[in-house]
């Protein structure tokens, strides 16, 4: 458990870093190239850890998952992972959904956290859920965001293809990923 939660805050307080003025101070001491290179070096890190630290997680149990809570992530994902598609993919989803990615992590972490009632999957999945909904407010608030120009609807079919065949993938491995079979 321990490492699931070094993990977690390594890999969170890395990825607000864009949303504070302290990623500038270090842009400016170490140059773009240095601090994109040691930021993504210690996000790997930081998610390895995650991904070990939970794996070698015991099972502790807070309380039963919800009734509804498996049926709710099986039919809330295809559209948590068409939202994580559409944030690096050109299309015109992003002119609708601010902030397609955290919206996605808010769906994945809030169905999966209500699927799931064990100590491990609540750090894991709260964790995902709280920092987007944070980093929603902080992108928000600092003024980020850029309207995106209209493009072809083509690329919304390719983004909504995309998403839903890795969903499809994801659905198909689940149970070899992260030993739960749905």
């Amino acid at each position: 458990m321990t490492l699931l939660i070094i993990g977690t805050i390594l890999f969170f307080a890395l990825h607000l870093l864009p949303s504070l003025p302290l990623r500038a101070s270090l842009v400016d001491k170490m140059g773009v190239k240095k601090y994109k290179l040691l930021f993504s070096l210690l996000s790997v890190l930081g998610l390895g850890l995650i991904i070990y630290g939970f794996s070698l997680s015991d099972f502790i149990p807070l309380w039963d998952p919800l009734p509804w809570g498996r049926t709710a992530a099986i039919f809330t994902m295809p559209l948590a992972v068409i939202l994580l598609c559409a944030a690096d993919m050109p299309n015109n989803i992003k002119r609708y959904v601010r902030h397609p990615m955290l919206i996605g992590l808010m769906l994945w972490g809030g169905t999966h956290l209500a699927a799931n009632g064990d100590l491990a999957s609540s750090i894991l999945f709260m964790s995902f859920a709280l920092f987007a909904f944070l980093d929603v407010i902080l992108v928000t608030v600092g003024g980020r965001y850029k309207p995106k120009a209209p493009i072809s609807v083509a690329w919304d079919a390719a983004t909504v293809i995309t998403g839903l065949v890795v969903y499809a993938l994801i659905f198909h491995f689940h149970g070899s990923i992260t030993g739960m079979p749905l």
